[in-house]
């Protein structure tokens, strides 16, 4: 639908859907159904994917239109940043809100999609609350948001922002929709997550003026911090910048996370209750295991996972046999891992393992399923420390070849990262960007945040996504950054002589620039609408504005 609207007013949008009841978002299913369910359509005693569900959701937003097009994307999120009008493109790092496109890329309509979805589709599933107990209350999630942004309690947020995860995961799983999901993974985990990270936003207010010059002084302030001129960073944010790089490109560290998953996985898929294991001692691979029954199932462990050195110490909550449900246990414990510098010590308050379907005593190699991780984790190498909260999501999933892979389709990382030189906080994205290329090799991709405290620029964050090896080349580059409470976003490609530069400021404005040699061109933008010519005038590069006004770039 197109609608003609007045640039930069503020509009409140509503969109009630046809049907009055939600629909299973979930490709795997919703879960059993009850006994004569009049939503289980086909009558197989599970409410699947696209039958209706007993939740209810409801959408409107709030945006600006800017000149030109806009795109709107409606999510039970959306609204509850709408209706407190509240302006989050300081969470998104975002030059509007993360549900509202004006100047736009495919990857970033993609983005948006996904990101609207998983929103939604999170907000359901929490309604639902498959895997809870039928006792549980479920608050609105209304209320999560009010108890997370005004009392600072996450308990519930996080168990929302758990949900966006894993359909995340899902969809990255599924091998269709990976096809296209996988191309723009890294930014969707990292510009979504961010979104719900919340902090002190001031309120969504119509625009005072309409073509102003704010992005050009604020595109000039940041040069001092990224030196577009020189391709590079400010010299203290780049070593800062490319000891992050060295750790998270170092394969060494990206393996600890499998093989500290991976370990815990394959110790209680061997020895277990499924098994019907007797107390005692065993050995899986070159895990050395002593197992015990007498108050809860545990798990003391030593010896090595792909070529790490293994310590676990693990017990266990829960455990369910289900041949329709799968098994599942719940557990939690301290787990270590070591190679050469490198050590990953995790203390878990929550790891979760779901198998699919009951695990076939005689052949246990061949089960599959989905784990969770979620505690404190401190990781070491030879120059660098950080300790963090890490959520972490392992796959095992059957190859074409038979073989059992694992897969690490979401981990979040975040805390601080130190070294000689700089106390950082930090957060990571990361998942496999071809889940379904079954090789020894991890493909991780990666999404960053990171918050520096730099002379001249206390406040700057840094947001990214990119192959780890790339984090600090400004030659081909998509970032964003928070300077001076402004956010920005940057779009640089460079090839020989020839530069492009895409810069997108608040409220949609955006400029564009192309140089080549000492030639520049293109053009200042409000939406589609051309505010000035970008132009070369007496060597000086700049924007020549219709009434023969100029403004130099650098």
């Amino acid at each position: 639908m197109t609608v003609t609207l007045d640039a930069g007013v503020l509009y409140q949008f509503e969109f009630s859907p046809s049907a009055e009841r939600a629909l299973c978002p979930r490709k795997l299913g919703c879960g059993r159904a009850l006994r004569d369910d009049p939503n289980d359509l086909n009558g197989n005693e599970q409410i699947d994917f696209g039958e209706p569900v007993s939740a209810s959701v409801s959408y409107s937003l709030a945006a600006k239109p800017v000149a030109g097009q806009n795109q709107l994307y409606f999510s039970s999120y959306a609204r509850l940043l709408s209706e407190s009008k509240l302006d989050s493109t300081v969470l998104s790092l975002t030059n509007t809100p993360i549900y509202h496109l004006s100047h736009s890329r495919i990857n970033q309509s993609l983005l948006a999609e996904y990101a609207a979805k998983a929103f939604t589709y999170a907000d359901i599933m929490r309604q639902l609350n498959i895997q809870g107990n039928q006792a549980d209350e479920i608050l609105p999630l209304s209320d999560a948001f009010e108890l997370a942004y005004q009392q600072s309690d996450y308990t519930l947020w996080q168990s929302y922002i758990n949900e966006v995860n894993q359909y995340f995961m899902e969809t990255l799983l599924d091998e269709k929709d990976s096809l296209l999901f996988s191309s723009v993974v890294d930014q969707v985990l990292l510009i979504a997550n961010e979104a719900m990270q919340l902090q002190d936003m001031v309120a969504l207010e119509d625009s005072g003026t309409v073509f102003n010059n704010d992005l050009l002084n604020h595109f000039r302030d940041s040069l001092g911090v990224v030196r577009l001129q020189e391709e590079k960073y400010r010299d203290e944010l780049d070593v800062k910048l490319k000891e992050i790089e060295s750790v998270v490109s170092d394969g060494v560290v990206q393996n600890s996370f499998l093989a500290l998953s991976e370990a815990v996985y394959d110790v209680v898929n061997n020895v277990s209750p499924a098994r019907n294991s007797e107390p005692g001692n065993y050995q899986v691979g070159e895990l050395d295991i002593v197992y015990t029954t007498d108050s809860s199932f545990s798990w003391r462990v030593t010896g090595s996972n792909r070529e790490f050195e293994v310590s676990m110490d693990v017990t266990s909550s829960e455990w369910r046999k289900s041949p329709t449900l799968g098994d599942r246990i719940s557990a939690s414990g301290v787990v270590s891992v070591r190679k050469g510098d490198v050590s990953l010590e995790a203390d878990l308050s929550d790891i979760f393992l779901l198998f699919d379907g009951s695990v076939d005593e005689d052949n246990l190699q061949s089960a599959t399923g989905t784990s969770r991780f979620a505690g404190k984790v401190t990781l070491q190498t030879a120059d660098s420390i950080t300790k963090a909260d890490m959520r972490l999501r392992l796959n095992r999933v059957l190859s074409p070849r038979n073989s059992v892979e694992s897969i690490i389709a979401n981990l979040r990382i975040r805390g601080d990262f130190e070294t000689v030189n700089q106390v950082t906080p930090v957060t990571l994205y990361a998942a496999e960007q071809s889940p379904f290329e079954f090789d020894t090799m991890l493909d991780l991709v990666f999404g960053l945040h990171v918050d520096f405290d730099l002379k001249g620029g206390p406040d700057f964050q840094l947001q990214l996504a990119a192959d780890p090896d790339n984090f600090t080349n400004l030659n081909s580059a998509e970032i964003a950054y928070l300077l001076g409470g402004k956010v920005m976003q940057l779009d640089v490609r460079r090839s020989g002589d020839n530069n492009s530069i895409v810069a997108q400021g608040k409220d949609g404005y955006w400029l564009d620039v192309k140089q080549k040699g000492r030639n520049f061109t293109g053009g200042y933008y409000y939406g589609d609408q051309l505010i000035g010519d970008v132009k070369t005038v007496r060597g000086i590069p700049g924007v020549l504005f219709p009434d023969g006004s100029f403004e130099s770039l650098f």
